[in-house]
């Protein structure tokens, strides 16, 4: 059996075994290795009432991995001298501006490191989508209410409509619409047929539903009634592609360091430009510092360069390792299962640091699941029979279990948050965060004393937690 080989069934192993384990509908995968598309695979359904099956070509939402590909063709348009990376956004889009007046400082270099001051998102409006070609601009037109976050060009402030700026000065800048620029100068050059960022074009029966966390019958997921497209967020999050098309694009761009120039979508320079440091995040390890519309950092060694996306009902993630000519890219249809873990499984073993490697299951995933389907009790009797004496085979992140307690809370099934609560407070004493959670939870619950507790914990954690001393006080007047 050859090296590749190996690898392949090794990949396709942990990835049949993390579908069965998990609670998800369906994902597609695709690996890069040797500058070389090697294995795409659909796992699941796409749809959890249809039952038709995710193959290598479904078409996923990929939500903020599209930003690379506006980079991309940011990148392509400075080539051509029809704009400059340091050039005032203002110059090419008059009619953008904010009540703050430094807005006329942002550059389009701003945008797309996330340097521009500019706000995130906050309503992406998938309840009432546009479909015309001039929602983008009369977004853009929209915004001058926002209020920028910092002076440009001084701190990393994520912002979605930065993104969408990018892309409505694409399309001025080009003269074409942002879908059929991106279409003809980023898509068909990259191998990617099927791919769209235009909803009308996708074929229906290659369109993966999205898929939210049930909580109200069970433990699992349900088709979401929404679905996120609305034109004006195409530059930031509506890119629709498959597994194979996306092991397309990162072979074009893996490209960049590997082969002559006219087999390249930029120069070479350009790719250095991209998957630079130009900001550092905060995010850590491969998520660590911002380039030109990509991640950037280290994995183990190498240099990566990546994008994670999410939105109701999707997740997605495109990792590359460009020295190496690796990249990895994983869809699925479900917002609530985080993918890090499984890409840093796949490329250990495309790596030969772990070829016996599993993916762990997420902690907070099981736990749940057992207490809404069994009870509260057989969670806890779960967690100190099973978990603790093979806690290493979990994924253990604060911040899961967090969140599921309060998606509990939200579904009205405060017993069994407040048991995911508990035992996260077990793995995680020191936490100011979980212990303000749990406080927050059991005073839901009617407990003042163990509420005013856990809020006493957290203050002395961390002191500058005044909300919960305000909280405190209500609880003691609450009750008394």
């Amino acid at each position: 059996m050859s090296d590749i080989q190996r690898k392949i069934d090794q990949v396709h192993n942990a990835l049949s075994a993390f579908w069965k384990g998990e609670p998800v509908p369906g994902l597609a995968v695709g690996i890069v290795y040797r500058n070389q598309t090697i294995y795409t695979r659909g796992f699941g359904i796409m749809n959890m009432e249809s039952g038709l099956p995710v193959t290598e070509h479904t078409l996923f939402h990929t939500a903020s991995v599209s930003k690379t590909l506006v980079a991309t063709a940011i990148m392509q348009l400075a080539e051509q001298g029809l704009l400059q990376l340091n050039g005032y956004v203002t110059e090419y889009l008059p009619y953008f501006n904010l009540k703050d007046e430094l807005y006329q400082l942002i550059t389009v270099r701003h945008l797309l490191n996330h340097t521009s001051g500019l706000p995130d998102e906050d309503d992406f409006g998938w309840d009432c989508p546009e479909y015309d070609e001039g929602s983008l601009e009369r977004y853009v037109r929209s915004i001058g209410n926002c209020t920028l976050r910092s002076r440009p060009g001084e701190a990393f402030f994520y912002s979605n409509i930065g993104y969408e700026i990018l892309g409505d000065l694409i399309a001025k800048v080009s003269g074409m619409d942002f879908e059929s620029y991106m279409k003809s100068h980023i898509l068909l050059p990259c191998s990617m047929m099927h791919s769209s960022f235009l909803k009308q074009e996708v074929p229906a029966d290659l369109l993966a539903d999205p898929h939210i966390l049930g909580l109200f019958e069970g433990y699992g997921p349900e088709v979401s009634l929404t679905f996120p497209y609305h034109r004006a967020h195409a530059p930031s999050s509506t890119l629709y592609a498959s597994a194979t098309d996306l092991c397309a694009y990162a072979v074009k761009q893996l490209q960049g360091l590997h082969v002559d120039h006219t087999s390249r979508l930029l120069h070479e320079e350009n790719y250095h430009a991209m998957w630079g440091s130009e900001t550092v995040t905060g995010y850590g390890n491969w998520l660590n510092t911002m380039g030109l519309g990509w991640f950037t950092g280290e994995y183990k060694g190498c240099r990566t360069a990546a994008h994670m996306g999410r939105d109701t009902g999707f997740r997605s993630l495109l990792v590359l390792l460009p020295h190496e000519g690796i990249a990895v890219t994983i869809l699925m249809n479900a917002d609530y299962i985080g993918l890090n873990i499984v890409s840093e499984t796949l490329l250990d073993i495309l790596l030969g640091m772990n070829e016996r490697a599993t993916i762990p299951q997420s902690l907070a995933h099981a736990l749940a699941g057992i207490a809404l389907r069994d009870g509260v009790e057989e969670a806890y009797q779960y967690y100190a029979d099973v978990v603790l004496p093979s806690i290493d085979t979990y994924v253990v992140y604060e911040g899961e279990f967090n969140a599921f307690a309060y998606m509990l809370l939200r579904s009205e099934r405060p017993r069994e948050g407040l048991c995911i609560l508990e035992i996260a407070i077990r793995l995680f004493p020191e936490s100011s965060n979980l212990h303000d959670s749990l406080g927050e939870m059991y005073a839901v619950a009617g407990n003042r004393d163990q509420a005013i507790e856990h809020y006493q914990k957290s203050i002395e954690l961390d002191p500058t937690n005044v909300e919960a001393t305000e909280i405190i006080h209500k609880l003691l007047r609450q009750f008394d």
